[in-house]
């Protein structure tokens, strides 16, 4: 008895370090000064327990700087939507199942810095604990202040040595209401050339992607186009042989085109 109550407790303390030694792999473009206080610590979450929202140590997260005094993720966000789309004024879970968290219209008799957090709109990956999305600092100009982001857990240890594969993806290009569209497409991975490319787009936005693959890092990182305008993408695989992805495009000088986007291999 005493050596199965050890063995449950030992596998109890491996799988909380587990939790607690996570890493959090991320991408950002933050094109301003507003935009620079967003930030996604590689610790990830910090473990909370409070009357508005529950965190646990570890997952893909967000810290305001200047603002917030912890970091939280990503999964605690999405739950305080859930609890608060009733009210209707804080936003939503849309079709899409983008969450969007209008954090500026919280009334500011409640406790903490909650209406300060700004406003977010983003997207969970399949079964990875990996998000992308978009953030706007409160009172920044939505086509220059525009951060887009994408953070995960389980970056890939396993990458594929050779073969291909197509990755089904979605990006966020402004999504700040509930079922606005979201950019549609595949990218196509050539693990024997190490390349990434393919396209996504919605009315009004295409995006191209021609990037190299580091199997090294588990990342890709390459040229990126939006409506012929050139820019720049880098991103991460995630999961068991690299079963999922995120990245971000970006265009400096054209940051309405910066757009966040994921998605998993079909």
């Amino acid at each position: 008895m005493k050596k199965v109550i050890f063995s449950t407790a030992l596998l109890a303390s491996l799988v909380s370090m587990g939790v607690a030694q996570a890493t959090v792999t991320a991408g950002i473009n933050a094109p301003t000064d507003k935009g620079k206080v967003f930030t996604l610590p590689e610790k990830g979450s910090a473990e909370h327990n409070g009357w508005f929202h529950t965190d646990q140590e570890g997952l893909p997260g967000v810290d305001i700087k200047g603002v917030s005094t912890k970091v939280s993720s990503f999964k605690s966000l999405t739950g305080v939507t859930k609890r608060t789309e009733f009210l209707g004024v804080f936003g939503g879970i849309d079709d899409n199942d983008v969450v969007v968290l209008k954090m500026n219209n919280m009334p500011s008799w409640v406790p903490g810095f909650h209406n300060k957090l700004g406003n977010f709109a983003f997207k969970k990956v399949g079964a990875e604990e990996l998000y992308y999305g978009e953030w706007l600092v409160r009172d920044g100009d939505i086509n220059q202040d525009r951060v887009v982001y994408y953070a995960g857990n389980n970056k890939t240890a396993n990458m594929p040595t050779g073969g291909k594969a197509t990755y089904s993806v979605s990006g966020i290009n402004k999504n700040t209401e509930l079922n606005q569209p979201l950019l549609t497409g595949s990218l196509n991975a050539d693990f024997n050339a190490n390349t990434l490319k393919g396209n996504m787009r919605k009315s009004g936005l295409l995006i191209s992607i021609d990037a190299g693959i580091n199997n090294a890092e588990a990342s890709f990182k390459g040229n990126a186009k939006a409506n012929g305008i050139n820019g720049q993408t880098e991103g991460n695989f995630f999961g068991n042989n690299a079963a999922a992805l995120a990245g971000v495009a970006k265009f400096d000088g054209n940051n309405q085109f910066d757009t966040a986007f994921g998605g998993t291999k079909q």
